[in-house]
Order: C-alpha cells, then sequence, then structure tokens
C-alpha cells in the first residue's frame, strides 16, 4: 500500500496554462507606479535644487518606463506566436515548467529567446549562469529585465540539445579541452583518425604546465613508427606486441602490467607512490576483447576507479580505442558522468558515424554538417568534445611520430628506432637553419629551453640571446605543441 502522496510529477499543466501564467508575469511589472513614484521624486527635487535637475528626473523616468513597457509588450508577442516562455517565468514556475517540458526544450527557448533579444527572468538568468559558467563573466553584467548578454548566448549554444550542436566556423582547441583541467576521457577514433597525435600534443602541454604530473603508458600495439608520440614526455611507458596475440597472452601481459614483475615496477605499486598521475592505456579495442574472452574485468574495473575516486588524489585516466562500445572492458560509459567522450572522424573515415549513431555518449551529427567541419578543418578532421556536447574542426597539430598516415610516408609502420632517427636525420639536413632547430626542439627531452640550450647545445655565454632567438621563431611560426612544452606567452 502507497502510504505517501508525494509524486514528482503531480502538477501537469497544458501548454495554454503555462501561457496564461507566463502572461500575468509580464502584466505585474507596476509601471503606473514606478511613473507616479518617479514624478513626485521629480517635484521634491525641482523644489529642492532647480527645475532642470526635476525635468531630469521626470524625462529618465518616463524613458526608463516606456523602454520596460516596450520589453513587455515584446515578451506578450513572444508568447502569442512563437509560444515560447521559458525566458519569462520565475521562481516556483521556470522550475515547475523545466521539471514537466525537461531541461532541454527550455534550453531551446532560451536560446531563441536571446536571439531575439527578448527581456530575461531572475530566474531564467540564474539557470544560465549556473548551468555553465559565461566565460567568466561577472555577475553584474545581467541585469534583472535585460536581454541575456551575447556570452551567456554562446554558453547555451554549447549545451547538450536534442539536435546536433556544432558551429561551421568553430576550431576547438581540444588539446586545452582535455589538458587543463586534465579530465578522464575515452579518446576513440579508427585507425589513422589521428588519437595518438592529439594525446602525443596534450601530454606535452601537460608536462609543460605541470611537471610535477607523472605519466604512465600501456601501449600494446607497440609500433616503433609512433614511438616519438611518448618520447621525452612519458615517464613509464609498458608496450607489446599484441597483434595476433591470443587473448590468455594478452590478459597476461596487462596483469604483469598492474601488478609488475621482479625486473619492472607495476601501475598500482607505482600510481600509489605519485602525488599525481594519468594513466593512458592505447588500444583499448583490442584489451577489451581479450578481456571479455578471458573474462578478465581488471582493465574496466581499474578504469573506473580511477575515474570515480581518483579526483581527490589527482589520479587520472585517458582510454585509447577505435570505438565508443567498450562494453567488454566493463564500462557502461552512458551511466559514468566522470569520462569524458572525444571522438575523432577524418576524411577518409566519415562512414564511420553510421556504426556510431548509436553511441549513448556522442551528440549525434548529420553527415553533411560532418563534412562541412571537415572542410573548415587544417587537418581535415572533426572532433567531438563531451565537454560540452560539442561538434568542431580540429586544429592542425605538430607530428611527433615518424608516420604520415594521410599521405602514406613513410610507408610501412614498423620502422625500428634507428631507422626512424636515420629518416630524422635524413629529413633535417634538407631543412632550412630555422628548420632544423624546430626539428631539433621538437626531439628534446628537456622541458625549459634554458636546459636545451645548455645541456644539448652547449651554449653557456650567449644562453639569453639564444633563447630570445628560439622564443621568436616558436611565435613566428605559430607551432601549438612547443608553445605548450616551452610555456611560452602568445
Amino acid at each position: 500500500m502507497d502510504m505517501t502522496r508525494f509524486s514528482i510529477n503531480k502538477t501537469q499543466r497544458t501548454p495554454q496554462e503555462w501561457s496564461v501564467i507566463a502572461f500575468k508575469a509580464t502584466t505585474e511589472n507596476n509601471i503606473q507606479w514606478n511613473i507616479a513614484g518617479g514624478l513626485i521624486i521629480a517635484a521634491v527635487a525641482a523644489s529642492a535644487t532647480s527645475p532642470l535637475t526635476g525635468a531630469l528626473i521626470a524625462g529618465w523616468t518616463l524613458y526608463s518606463s516606456f523602454k520596460k513597457a516596450q520589453s513587455i509588450q515584446r515578451n506578450q508577442a513572444a508568447i502569442r506566436e512563437y509560444g515560447c516562455i521559458a525566458h519569462i517565468l520565475d521562481g516556483d514556475d521556470f522550475r515547475g515548467y523545466m521539471q514537466q517540458v525537461g531541461k532541454d526544450s527550455v534550453e531551446q527557448e532560451l536560446q531563441f529567446a536571446s536571439s531575439q533579444k527578448y527581456a530575461f527572468s531572475n530566474a531564467a538568468i540564474d539557470y544560465v549562469e549556473d548551468a555553465e559558467v559565461i566565460n567568466s563573466s561577472p555577475k553584474s553584467l545581467i541585469t534583472s529585465g535585460s536581454p541575456l548578454p551575447t556570452k551567456a548566448y554562446s554558453s547555451l549554444a554549447n549545451t547538450n540539445t536534442q539536435s546536433s550542436v556544432h558551429n561551421p566556423t568553430l576550431v576547438i582547441d581540444i588539446v586545452r579541452e582535455i589538458a587543463r583541467p586534465i579530465r578522464n576521457c575515452i579518446i576513440f577514433g579508427i585507425g589513422g583518425s589521428g588519437k595518438g597525435m592529439l594525446v602525443a600534443n596534450a601530454l606535452r602541454r601537460i608536462k609543460a604546465e605541470n611537471p610535477n604530473r607523472k605519466i604512465f603508458y600501456i601501449d600494446p600495439k607497440s609500433e616503433p613508427g609512433e614511438y616519438g608520440y611518448t618520447e621525452g614526455v612519458v615517464d613509464i611507458v609498458r608496450r607489446k606486441k599484441c597483434k595476433n596475440q591470443p587473448p590468455e597472452n594478452i590478459c597476461k601481459w596487462m596483469d604483469e602490467v598492474l601488478d609488475g614483475t621482479n625486473e619492472s615496477i607495476g601501475y598500482i605499486e607505482w600510481a600509489n607512490n605519485q602525488e599525481e598521475s594519468l594513466l593512458v592505456i592505447d588500444e583499448g579495442s583490442t584489451l577489451g576483447d581479450a578481456a571479455k574472452k578471458c573474462r578478465n574485468e581488471r582493465i574496466g574495473t581499474l578504469i573506473l576507479h580511477i575515474s570515480s575516486l581518483g579526483g581527490s588524489s589527482k589520479e587520472n585516466v585517458w582510454l585509447l580505442a577505435q570505438s565508443p562500445y567498450v562494453g567488454p572492458l566493463g564500462l557502461n560509459l552512458s551511466a559514468t558522468s566522470q569520462i569524458t567522450a572525444v571522438a575523432i572522424i577524418s576524411d577518409k573515415n566519415t562512414n564511420i558515424l553510421k556504426q556510431w549513431k548509436k553511441s549513448p555518449i556522442l551528440e549525434m551529427i548529420d553527415l553533411v554538417n560532418l563534412n562541412t567541419l571537415i572542410k573548415a578543418s587544417p587537418c581535415n578532421r572533426a572532433v567531438f568534445f563531451g565537454g560540452n556536447s560539442t561538434w568542431g574542426a580540429m586544429p592542425e597539430l605538430p607530428n611527433y611520430s615518424a608516420l604520415d598516415r594521410d599521405n602514406d610516408k613513410p610507408t610501412g609502420d614498423s620502422l625500428s628506432t634507428e631507422q626512424r632517427q636515420q629518416l630524422r636525420t635524413a629529413t633535417a639536413t634538407q631543412l632550412s637553419p630555422s628548420g632544423q632547430m624546430i626539428d631539433f626542439l621538437e626531439r628534446t627531452r628537456h622541458s625549459t629551453l634554458e636546459d636545451f640550450i645548455v645541456k644539448e647545445l652547449g651554449e653557456n655565454e650567449r644562453a639569453d640571446q639564444l633563447k630570445t632567438a628560439i622564443v621568436t621563431l616558436i611565435r613566428q611560426t605559430d607551432h601549438q605543441g612547443l608553445i605548450y612544452k616551452f610555456k611560452i606567452d602568445v
């Protein structure tokens, strides 16, 4: 027997009833009293000071009342013509309306109201500010009864709605989004989409801004041509070529990575000794398949524990995968709010969108808009950032590997370390002096220009002059990877 009368959905109103409430709210404005009070103050001021002062006060009172009446008339027109009422409702009415129609519908109304410069209620203004901080703009910029500022509208435009959220001219600084602050992420895209390049740049930014953050990298692919992604930036890397390996061998290796061996420390012990750490797991799809077949839930459990419980200890995790479907790892991403989804699609694999359309963690986008973003990208890629459920064009990033998969240069993915070094040396000799310097800076293990100049170039006396010249070069080339790496102000 139900012993309670409580029901969260008890108050259900028709659209017409909500419109009546909103219309009533526009009439409760006391304009006539504001005018009367203002004229009385004007008369007192005129007798106490001068007729001119009184006339100015009276004029301002009439003008401000006229503007307020004009705003009210526009809001009433919004109710009659469009049924747009969310921006008008206040207090319990605003909260009740959202409870009944849902967050997405309310945000769509607020977007439209802001684009039309309708006056917003206090509750509507508070909601926009609380839903997503408006680029740190002070609350004093938003006043009751005034149109919502443009920044607030931009904030709303980046929230998750029922339709695809994208801006065809938007290039997302995806490196900054995942590296500052460091988020728990799943980064997915098919081979060659740019996951490794994105992670390589983000790791360099993290190390440049916070050298105390230690990085543990698990690489089940072990392609020597991609070793440059982690060189000089990762503290510990564990590699194994898992291609064509039976699931049992892959899971055994993963257990050794986590627990350690006589020759190497395991991740569990290592992480317990770090003040700040980041675990990067490459090829999550391969590990997930092996884990499912061996019924090994350790990796999935570890990821969930870090994402759910690692915040206070500054322990984070990034998982790289071929697709958003990582159920074999024991991850239910639709129920894991602490993991941010990042997806990359290049102009060569737009068909993957059909396979991903049922993913619960992606804000879907149609093929036309996707191709628009790809064309706007200097590297012909679109990127989805789950932090604000937005699709955008991906920026061009420095390639720290010896592979150019877009142009298939060099051919083959199995260069040895020696071959890769020879390739870089040969490439450097064909570069201009400034190009050679950029190449040296990309490859150096030093995280400061001072160390690079003194320890690698062996220049002590001219260190200051060289630093100035190098900073100028990096700024002129707008090399974002080196700007991140050496903390250069732009």
